[in-house]
Order: C-alpha cells, then structure tokens, then sequence
C-alpha cells in the first residue's frame, strides 16, 4: 500500500514515517517533495480538527494517485479548554521570519511554562488528534486520538527543536517525562495515535 503524507513539515513527516511504521512495515509513504508536487499551503478554517485535517487532505486530491492522509493536532488544558494558536501567542509582536529556530523553540519552550506556571505548576492536558484520509475516488475516512498528559514548567531534558513542550510534560500512560522515554516507551505513549492510524488507513 502507498499513502501520501499532506504536510511539508518536516518534523512531522518524520514523525508520521515512523508511526506509519508500527501500522505496517511495507507502507510506502510519499511527501510533496518525492513526487515533485508543489506544496500547498492550506487556510484551516473548519470548526474542528478533524474538518481542517479533511481540508488539508483534500488540498491534494487529484495531484496524486494514492490515499492521502492529513492531520490536525490540538492541546488540551485541564480549567482553559484548547489552547488556541500557541505559535502565534508564543511568538507575540515578535516576526517569525526574523528569527531563528532556537530562538522559536526557546518561545515556545517558555509559553508552556508560563501555561503549567499559571495553574501552579502542573496541569493535566492532553494532545488531541484528528486524521483524515482521502481516497482518488474522494472517499473520506476519519479517527481521532487523545494522549492524557501532566504538563508541568520543569525542563526534564534537553528540549527537541520543533517540539519543546516535550520537555516539560509527564505521559500518563508510562508515568515519566516523555523526553526521557525508550523507544519502547515512545510507541507505549504514542498508541492511541497508532490506533487511530489504523482504523483510518482501514487495518
């Protein structure tokens, strides 16, 4: 089977190619990049997740001869409900452009911080997924995910480059930071999301 990953973020091809993985070894997995398609940026303006992760699937149909898979990712927190545009709060008056990656990460890294700081500390939180799949034949499919979280302002490890907050949150379903998880350990926190992939990809 082949599938085609509607993102041109890097980090979450990465991430995508090696979930992908624990649903099925042979899956071929193709990128704008390897099929020399154009990327196309997509406005996500539907009121759920799972409407903005079916509209950047969409984006794509007709370009490419295979199921086209797309997400959309939201953070949860327990007392403040989704927290909206976290880049954007983030980086504040401040032109992304300008700046670099660390100085990005860095941003981010302490706009979570203040986030657990506000609720003393620690909150419970949660990373809440939706994914989309369309067919060549416009046929959709949908799942979603939700990992339980303990979002705390303390620095466990060295903070990943396009995912910081990692280094501030517990996993509730293996009880330890996750940027000191095994890979094992990786894939234990990460199945609900594997789940989700297979009942989308029809598994």
């Amino acid at each position: 089977m082949k599938i085609f990953l509607a993102t041109n973020n890097g980090g979450k091809i990465e991430r995508f190619k090696n979930l992908l993985k624990q649903v099925d070894k042979d899956l071929k997995v193709f990128t704008q990049a390897d099929l020399n398609i154009e990327a196309i940026d997509v406005i996500e303006n539907g009121k759920t997740l799972v409407e903005n992760a079916k509209l950047k699937a969409m984006a794509y149909l007709g370009k490419v001869d295979m199921p086209i898979l797309a997400n959309d990712t939201g953070f949860y927190v327990k007392g403040d409900g989704f927290v909206d545009a976290p880049k954007r709060k983030a980086l504040g008056e401040a032109n992304e452009n300008t700046l670099s990656k660390e100085e990005i990460s860095k941003k981010l890294l302490n706009f979570w911080k203040e986030v657990a700081t506000r609720h003393g500390g620690k909150v419970d939180a949660a990373w809440v997924e939706a994914f989309a799949v369309v067919y060549p034949n416009g046929e959709t499919k949908e799942a979603e995910s939700r990992r339980e979280i303990l979002l705390t302002n303390q620095e466990f490890g060295i903070p990943h480059m396009q995912m910081p907050v990692r280094a501030l949150y517990y996993s509730k379903i293996t009880n330890k930071p996750a940027i000191q998880h095994t890979q094992e350990e990786e894939i234990l926190e990460m199945k609900p999301v594997i789940d989700a992939l297979i009942k989308v990809l029809g598994y």
